[in-house]
Parts: C-alpha cells; sequence; structure tokens
C-alpha cells in the first residue's frame, strides 16, 4: 500500500513530538530559566536526536517528493481550530516541518532545510498565524491550563522560528516576537530594557554573538529569561535587512557569496565553511 500524509502524520505522532520535542518540566516554573533555555533548546543531546530519526525520519524523506509549490493542506491533517487536541498537534506538525529537519539533515542534505522545509514550514506557520488570535495555537490561552507559563514561552519560540527561519519573513517574526515581549511585561509589570537599546537589540553581529555565547547564567526568573528569547529573534533581522538573505547559507545553497557578505562572515567569526560534499555541491551547481 503507498503511503500518505495522513499514514506518516497521524494524531498520535503529531502528540509524541509535542511531548517529547523539549525535556523541560510542563508543571512547575523553571528554577533557574537561564539552565532551562540551555536544557530544553540549546542542546546536542544523541539520544534526542536518535529518538527523533527513528520516529520521523521515514516522514521526512517522504516528505522530500512533495511540490513545494503547492503543499498539503496542513490543516487537514488536523482536528477543528476549536478542538482542545488542535494546539498540541498543531505544535507537533510544526516541529515536524521547521526543527526536525535542522536536527536530521547533514552535510549537504542542509540544502533540503533551507531550500525546501522552510518553503513548507513557512506557508504553515502564516496560516496559523492567520487564525483568530484567540484560536492560534501560540496563544497563552490555548496553553494556560496544561503549562506554565515558563513551559509556554519555550513553545512559543518554538511557533515563531519558522518567521525567523524564513528570509523573507523578517517584519512577520518582529511583530510576532514584540506580541511575546508584550504579553510578558503586562504580565510581569516590568518593561523590557532593550527598548531603550536599539543598538544592542539591532546589532548587526547579534545573532551570532548570543548563539555562540548561549543563554547567561543570569536569566533565573522568568521575565529576563523570556525577554532573552525575544532579543535573540530580533537580532535576526539586521543581515536581512542589510543582505536580504542569510550569508552562511550561501555555502550549502550554492549561491555566489559577495565581498560584504564575506566580510560580515568573517567579522561575526561563527559561521563555518560546510563540509566537503557541500562545498563539492556549491562549486557544482554555480
Amino acid at each position: 500500500m503507498t503511503s500518505t500524509l495522513q499514514d506518516l502524520l497521524p494524531p498520535n505522532l503529531l502528540r509524541f513530538v509535542a511531548e517529547k520535542w523539549i525535556p523541560l518540566e510542563k508543571k512547575e516554573p523553571f528554577a533557574n530559566f537561564g539552565e532551562a533555555l540551555r536544557k530544553g533548546v540549546f542542546h546536542s543531546d544523541a539520544s534526542h536526536r536518535a529518538l527523533f530519526h527513528k520516529t520521523l525520519w521515514p516522514t521526512l524523506t517522504f516528505m522530500t517528493k512533495l511540490d513545494v509549490e503547492n503543499p498539503p493542506d496542513w490543516m487537514a491533517l488536523l482536528p477543528p481550530v476549536e478542538d482542545p487536541e488542535f494546539p498540541a498537534r498543531a505544535f507537533g506538525l510544526q516541529l515536524i516541518l521547521d526543527q526536525a529537519p535542522r536536527v536530521l539533515f547533514e552535510g549537504v542534505n542542509q540544502r533540503w532545510v533551507f531550500a525546501f522545509f522552510d518553503e513548507l514550514s513557512i506557508k504553515y506557520a502564516l496560516a496559523l498565524q492567520d487564525l483568530p488570535a484567540n484560536l492560534r495555537p501560540s496563544s497563552w490561552d490555548r496553553w494556560k491550563d496544561s503549562v506554565t507559563f515558563d513551559y509556554f514561552l519555550i513553545l512559543r519560540l518554538y511557533f515563531g522560528a519558522p518567521l525567523v527561519h524564513h528570509e523573507k519573513t523578517a517584519e512577520a517574526a518582529v511583530k510576532f516576537t514584540e506580541e511575546t515581549r508584550t504579553l510578558i511585561e503586562e504580565r510581569f509589570n516590568v518593561r523590557d530594557p532593550i527598548r531603550e537599546q536599539p543598538g544592542k537589540r539591532w546589532d548587526m553581529y547579534g545573532f551570532p554573538k548570543m548563539i555562540s555565547a548561549g543563554p547567561p547564567a543570569e536569566l533565573r526568573d522568568t521575565a529576563s529569561g523570556g525577554f532573552w528569547i525575544q532579543h535573540l529573534m530580533d537580532v535576526h533581522k539586521p543581515p536581512l535587512d542589510k543582505f536580504g538573505r542569510y550569508p552562511y547559507r550561501n555555502w550549502v545553497l550554492g549561491r555566489e557569496m559577495t565581498a560584504a557578505e564575506e566580510e560580515w562572515i568573517g567579522k561575526a567569526d561563527y559561521f563555518k565553511p560546510p563540509p566537503e560534499d557541500s562545498a563539492s555541491f556549491q562549486k557544482n551547481k554555480c
């Protein structure tokens, strides 16, 4: 029997991914938000990768046969938006489209992430954003009875990630981030200090700096940890404003590097040349 997306993305798989992707406590506030970020987001766990390779690799390889210009109706794989099951299953699907390829595709196959899965993921992410605000699966109202606000901020980070990952949705990403920042400010009655620090908020090298350093140890409370996440999202925008693309992707995608992009990569002192197979792919494509 020929497999279909319905076969490869059943409800139990979507729930499983939503449940297992973030290895953090859902019901208790984080004792230290920075440590939670390092464990739940900035980790490199071989067992985590092996788990999702086993469960998701057949699905991802099947998806590579899809027409990226005419993607499936992803909503048809989910329950009605009003259904209590919708947020978790929608979250699982978002992780499969956006995060799983980043974890599982390596070397030259990273081109599938940037040129293919990012296109599938962004169309789905924008469809979720088009829902009424109170029904979006990234809304606090949809999760407040099942997870803490701490956990929700990590979860919402993953919902916003496709907007940051795609090279053409920087403005939508900033809008999403601003909604999160405002939610934190109103909840804790505190203003994000980054608002008065535009040089830091829109630092051209902020993204590689923050990724390289990771979450600082002083991010103990929820507000400061949540604000740090929003800052991390915002600093993706300056390189897109300047270059219209992420220069470090040029290697894998076979795009010709400009002198200005090479200078940026050199000053960033974070991005490394691709493996030999990716370099060969670029040479042959060009």
